[in-house]
């Protein structure tokens, strides 16, 4: 309903005619030949506008006359892609954009040269913040910023000033642009990285090989503070190479894990299930963010 609501709050109904309003929806729920690695975000969201349609239409628009619509664009999860579409949907006549998913910063300035409104929940660039530029851009989601800014109010509050930051650096993973922010943000409060390491593909423990083995041990002696950014599945890999390693048997090693997907409060356990089989909840610091 809430988004709904968000909805509404863009529309006036200044005449007594019927009127159909169109939204576009981009949105990345499909592959292109040959890929087999794209996750498909829009397969677990795309559900929701629906949802919110059909809420929409019986609850407000339905009683009034009027009728909410929406046109799916399919972007594959590329920005050539997500860009036509934004440009072929303003020739369709939408009102409303809702998307794009994992690229936004060209298709909200586009949006902005079309004055239509453009309501992001899943892109995260930080650029689109700036209203100057993007004038018709809101977002469900925080942008990159904001999560470099909870993982730098996490090391400074425990005085950790030396890190190693590891992540996804994976053509179709955005996990590689918001390390870069990070990496600005740590260095704004006087954190210093000593080393960024990547794996350039999702890593799911015990069907792959684990790169954090390697990356272990190119680090360790370098830092005691581990932060991770990837899908929170991956963190299990740094934590199985760091216990073989034995870097948990004193307690002097600890990991920040930077999980970028929203928190559901229904599965609050769904960061340490498969943790809890491994290490000893006094050896282990991992935190969400």
């Amino acid at each position: 309903m809430r988004l709904g609501v968000l909805l509404m709050s863009l529309m006036s109904f200044t005449t007594s005619k019927s009127d159909t309003f169109t939204m576009g929806y981009l949105t990345g729920s499909q592959r292109l030949p040959g890929d087999l690695e794209y996750q498909r975000p829009g397969l677990t969201i795309s559900g929701a506008i629906s949802l919110a349609v059909d809420e929409v239409n019986r609850d407000i628009l339905g009683p009034m006359g009027h009728k909410l619509d929406f046109i799916v664009a399919e972007t594959y999860g590329i920005e050539k892609i997500s860009v036509k579409e934004t440009a072929d949907l303003r020739v369709r006549n939408v009102s409303v954009y809702i998307g794009p998913q994992e690229t936004c910063e060209h298709e909200a300035y586009l949006a902005a040269s079309f004055n239509l409104p453009m309501i992001s929940y899943f892109c995260t660039h930080n650029e689109t913040s700036d209203k100057t530029k993007y004038s018709t851009f809101a977002r469900t989601r925080p942008p990159d910023s904001q999560i470099s800014k909870s993982v730098a109010s996490v090391l400074t509050t425990f005085n950790w000033t030396h890190v190693v930051l590891l992540y996804l650096k994976s053509s179709d993973s955005e996990f590689g642009h918001i390390a870069t922010i990070i990496l600005h943000s740590l260095h704004a409060v006087g954190v210093t990285v000593v080393a960024a390491r990547s794996w350039d593909t999702p890593y799911h423990h015990e069907y792959a090989e684990n790169p954090f083995h390697k990356l272990v041990e190119d680090t360790y002696r370098d830092t005691r503070i581990y932060v991770i950014l990837g899908h929170h599945y991956e963190h299990l890999g740094l934590m199985v190479a760091m216990e073989r390693k034995k870097l948990f048997d004193k307690g002097e090693y600890f990991v920040i894990g930077v999980d970028i997907n929203q928190y559901d409060k229904q599965n609050p356990t769904a960061y340490f299930t498969r943790f809890s089989c491994l290490f000893q909840a006094s050896t282990l610091l991992l935190a969400s963010i």
